[in-house]
Parts: C-alpha cells; structure tokens; sequence
C-alpha cells in the first residue's frame, strides 16, 4: 500500500493551477517528486520524472485522503493522462480516506488535522510551521525594496492577475495557494536579504508538511481498515461501494464540467444590479439611513420603531436574519412605512444573495466557457452529494418564495432571474434532465411501512394532495386550495424533518393539528417515536442500504445534557436512503450510457435529479432505459419512485416535456 499525497500552487488544475510536488509514503520510507516553480508566472520549472508512473502501477492499493483532487494534480504533473480516472477500472485500487471516514463516523469533520488528532492522537506542527514560514515569504515580497530588487512575483491574493486566483472569490487561505514560496525564496533571494529566514528553514518546510500529509493519510487508513472490518464484517464491501462506485461519474462531472451560457449569465447579473439599486434607495428613503449594517437595523426595528425581538443571536443581540424580517414584516401593518420598508429590505437582500451566487458562476468559468464544480459524495452529514466552486447544488428551479404568503415582496421578486437560464447544453447538445417524484416522500412512506400513503402514491396522488384530503376531509370530487396544499407540505416535511408538534402546529395555525395527524397515520408516528429511542440508546441509524448515520450532539435545553439530536433521526434515514438512491442510478446510467450510448454522459447531479449530456436528437428508446434504470435503483430498496424526464435545448430553465 502506498499513500500519496500532492502540493499545488493553488485549487483549480483545470484553470492555471500547478502541482510542484509529489510525496509518496509506504509504511517506511517517504520519497517525493519536488521541482521548483517560477516567481514570476507560477508555472513549473522542471517536469516530474515519468518513472513515477511505475512506482503507482506497481502497487496493489494507492490511498489518498481526497483523491479527486490529489489526482487532478497528478493528471496536470503528466502522471496519468486525465482521461483514464473516467475509468471505473482506474478506481479499484485507489482508495480516499474520506471514504472511509464519513462511512466510520458521519458526523467527524473530514480534515487530514482533524482525524489525525482525533484517531492518531497527535497534532499537527508540521501545517503550523509551515503557514508561519509562508506567511513570513508573502510578506517579504510585499515590500516595496523587495519588488524594486526582484520584481513583482505572481502572490496568490484576490487583486491577482492569474487565472487560477479568478474561481478563489473571497477565499481568506491565500497562504495555502504559496506552499511553493519558501523554496523559491531560498533559491532566488540571498540570505542577507532575509535574515530570519535561514536555507534550511525554507529547504525543508513544505517537505515536512508533505511528508506528514502522507504519513497521516498511510496510518488513518491502516485505522479505518481494520475499525471498519472489525465494526461491519461481510457487509463493508458493499458498504463502501455505496461511494465508491460513483468516483469515475464524480470525476467525468468534475473534468467536463457545465456549460455556462455567457449572455443569460450577464443579464441575470444586470438584472440583479437594476434591483438592487432601486430597492437600495427605497430602503434608504424609507428609514433615513445610508449604507444599512445590521447594528443600524437593530437600532431601527427594535428601538425607533418598537418591534419585539423574534430571537437573539449567540452574543445576545436581536436577530434580523431574513425569517426575523419576514415575522416582523408579518406583523407589521399593510400599508405602513414599517410594512414597505420590510418587504423592500427582503426584496433587497435576495437579489443581493442571488448576485453574489451569479458572479461566483463568472468567476469560475474557464477560458472554454464550462465550469467545473467539485462534487463531494461524503460533503453532508448523510450520503447527500456536497458541491463547491461553484455550488452547483443550489442552481435551483424554485419558484418565487413569497406568492403565496407575501405577495408584496412576490411583486418585486417576479423580475428576479432564474440561476437555470445561466445553464444548458453547449452548441449541438440536449440535455435530459430525469427528476425523481417526491422521493423523500416515498422513502418516508416506505421506512415507516405507512400501507395507506404507499397505496396514494401508487394510484397516482400527489403526496400534499393525499395528506391535505386526509387532514381536511376533502371529497375526492374537489381540489385542495393552495392554503391546504401548504398546510399539507408543511406536515409532510415536518415529519421528515423532526419538526415538534407545536412547530407544525404553529407554522399551519392549527391548533391540535398534530394529534389528527398522528391518528391518520399511526405507523409513522410510531416509526418516528421508536427510532428517536434508538438512536438515545446506540447514537445511530441506518440508511437503506444498511448505511450508518451518525446523530450529531446537541445540549439539552431542558436538562443541560449533552444528547444525540435523536429528533433528526428521521431525516438522516430519509435524506440518507435518497442518496443511496441516486448514486445506484448513477453508477446504473453511466454504465449504460457506457456501454449503449457512449456520446452521452451525466452532466450534473442535483439533489434527486440527474442531467444527461447528449447529442441533439438522441432516440428516443435510450431516454427511456435511463428512466427505467433510474426507477429500478429506487425498487432495488423497495422504493416506487416513477422518474420525470423532460427535454433542454438550451436554457435550462426552458424544459419541454418528453412523450415516452
């Protein structure tokens, strides 16, 4: 076995980034590949030996604690070429110790430092040492005698000019971008010129840091190999491949990336700014105040105007997060000064939200016009993929928020842009988009064995539809009112959630709501009781699938105790079985689209929706065997879960439906 670990100049190897050094641990000797990088481009100065390539084929398991990206730096060193991870066959000898850790613990933070000290019970001086050297070097180039002696060099920071700075944002771990600098700094800069910064300091620094990352990443796999076969026996192969088998998908999603469609993604930007600027200067108007800050909001709400906080920070303060804005805007008197004044400052702070996500999707595309978010099968406390730089989780269909309860602020939000028009098939392409129905639903029916739901759902019924009838005794000759489908939603989520019975009550302003509903549906009110109770006993559930979920801690309001928050239980079965859900289809689709339709591919997963890639004109009989397959991974777990697939050519906020 062999750990692997990889500096690099910066996140993104698809966009500028480099790797300059390469470190390799086998239980007892530590070798690396190091090469030096040049100050003023950031670019390598030398090439990795192609010898490297036979020390990781030689070897029957290669551990990296988060592969996907360690071998996104080895594709960019020329160690392997980027297609060959797209292989399901590349996966089977590489192992990532995230892996293994969230399927360990769920709850644990998924840091090297955080496991290390955690389960090797030792800390890590080697990542201090070296931030302290590297913060020491960036300073040293900032001065202004440094730059008239040596130049300007390319410092990882927001105003730089490289293109791999450009996705950073607002990152505050610059420092982590320049690992490279104190080898360039002992190499270029004399030592009289930096006297607290000796040659050996600065030759051995990073090697350190390196060496530890692989040490760490050997011995916490060498932990969860024997915890977990002790722990899972005979199931820890099928355990793990609940992950595993997705890792060639994540990385073809990752390497390909998303089509951005530049001139919607400019209007939505230009759009926002109008909003922004005319909600800006009514809110002005309406409160006399410049520049609003949340200390000035405070002032004005809770003293000028007399409103009773909602609730309070941790340091005491009252809250004006946008669900205290909406209480208050609930409260206050249609018409009024105060009433406008909300419904524009929520207005206002949606669009300012939305533009902040619209220019995280410019700052990341590259120069081919994709964006390439990260995608983290073990990201969420369940088996829930996490998505990063940009999140492309949160490109959401979602309508306006506000339509039904405000519909003031629904005014001014109608205009909003939607975040799918940004998105689509690139020139020549289609996309299919397969969106399962109400799948959280139907999981929630099938764990808590409710026959009476399973039944609705099999004639067909909406599940808001079948429960609002239920709760307010609709004949089936009618339609719910949207006031009823709302309080139905509400019942429905807030049973998967762990809402309490006097929040469901409240939200639906239905006093003794929740004992009708409990009545209606016996199993799954004694589903949620029991299994609120296991988890007080062994801190844990299952997912379908057999996968364990840790419950994180929480202190007890009542008694001070520090306790499983067993009132989740629920959700970490529901949100966890609809993950293992979709990676089945997943592995299922690409396996397919492989072998019948390789011109295809899963462009995108999105919460319990996958988005195929095809050429324009795909048949017809091949939408529907990804649609067959997708159902056939949810009844593979006793789920009916019918698949809705629909057709983009090119906004993806423009779906037609498919006639199958």
């Amino acid at each position: 076995m062999l750990a692997c670990d990889t500096e690099t100049t910066g996140l993104f190897l698809q966009n500028g980034s480099t790797c300059f050094s390469i470190g390799i641990y086998d239980g007892t000797v530590f070798r690396h590949s190091t090469v030096g990088i040049d100050p003023n481009t950031r670019n390598r100065v030398a090439e990795h030996p192609k010898s490297l390539r036979d020390t990781f084929d030689r070897s029957e398991l290669v551990v990296y604690h988060n592969a996907g990206f360690d071998l996104k730096a080895l594709c960019e060193a020329g160690i392997y070429d980027w297609d060959e991870p797209a292989e399901e066959s590349f996966w089977k000898k590489v192992i990532d110790t995230t892996a293994l850790a969230h399927l360990y613990c769920s709850t644990d933070e998924l840091s090297l430092d955080f496991l290390t000290e955690k389960y090797l019970q030792r800390g890590y001086p080697e990542d201090k040492e070296l931030i302290n050297v590297v913060d020491k070097c960036r300073r040293l180039t900032r001065t202004d005698r440094f730059k008239a002696d040596y130049g300007s060099w390319l410092i990882a920071s927001r105003e730089g000019n490289h293109p791999s700075f450009l996705p950073c944002g607002k990152s505050n771990k610059w420092n982590r971008m320049d690992f490279w600098l104190p080898s360039a700094v002992r190499e270029y800069v004399p030592a009289a010129f930096r006297p607290d910064l000796d040659d050996s300091t600065l030759g051995s620094v990073m090697l350190r840091y390196l060496k530890a990352d692989c040490v760490n990443t050997y011995e916490l796999a060498e932990f969860y190999f024997h915890q977990l076969l002790e722990r899972h026996e005979d199931k820890i192969t099928d355990l793990i491949n609940i992950n595993k088998q997705v890792e060639h998908i994540v990385w073809k999603m990752e390497t390909k990336g998303l089509w951005v469609r530049p001139t919607e993604l400019r209007t939505a930007q230009e759009a926002c700014h109008w909003y922004i600027e005319v909600l800006s200067q009514k809110v002005t108007e309406l409160s006399n105040i410049e520049d609003i800050t949340d200390t000035k909001l405070r002032k004005l709400l809770f003293e000028d105007w007399g409103f009773a906080p909602v609730t309070q920070t941790k340091t005491g303060a009252p809250s004006v997060d946008a669900k205290c804005i909406l209480h208050l805007h609930e409260l206050a008197e249609p018409g009024t000064k105060q009433h406008t004044f909300l419904s524009c400052y929520l207005s206002l702070k949606k669009y300012e939200k939305k533009l902040v996500t619209l220019q995280s999707y410019e700052r990341s595309r590259s120069s081919s016009g994709y964006v390439h978010p990260a995608f983290n099968s073990t990201g969420t406390k369940t088996t829930r993929f996490s998505s990063k730089n940009p999140n492309a989780q949160n490109i959401t269909k979602a309508g306006n928020p506000y339509e039904d309860d405000a519909p003031d602020i629904a005014r001014w939000l109608r205009a909003s842009p939607s975040m799918r028009s940004c998105f689509g098939p690139p020139p020549d392409k289609w996309w299919i988009t397969a969106d399962y129905s109400q799948l959280q639903l139907r999981i929630f029916a099938k764990v808590t064995n409710e026959q009476e739901m399973m039944d609705a759902f099999d004639r067909g019924w909406d599940a808001h539809d079948f429960v609002a009838r239920k709760i307010f005794d609709v004949p089936s000759t009618e339609t719910p009112t949207k006031a009823q489908r709302r309080v139905a939603k509400n019942v429905n989520f807030g049973f998967v959630f762990g809402a309490s019975p006097r929040k469901i009550e409240s939200t639906a302003g239905i006093p003794g709501l929740w004992g009708t509903v409990t009545s209606m549906f016996p199993n799954a009110h004694a589903f949620i009781e029991e299994t609120k109770a296991s988890i007080n006993e062994i801190g844990y559930v299952e997912t379908l699938g057999s996968y364990p979920l840790e419950l994180k801690t929480h202190i007890n309001k009542w008694n001070g105790r520090e306790e499983k928050a067993a009132h989740a239980g629920v959700n970490y079965i529901v949100q966890g079985a609809e993950g293992v859900i979709v990676k089945r289809a997943m592995a299922l689709c690409d396996a397919y689209l492989t072998s019948e339709y390789p011109e295809g591919r899963i462009a995108l997963q999105v919460h319990d929706e996958l988005d195929f890639e095809v050429p324009a004109r795909i048949p017809k009989k091949h939408v529907r065997n990804l649609k067959d397959l997708m159902e056939s991974a949810a009844s593979h777990y006793g789920v009916k879960a019918p698949v809705e697939v629909n057709l983009i050519t090119n906004r993806w906020d423009k779906e037609l439906k498919i006639k199958l």
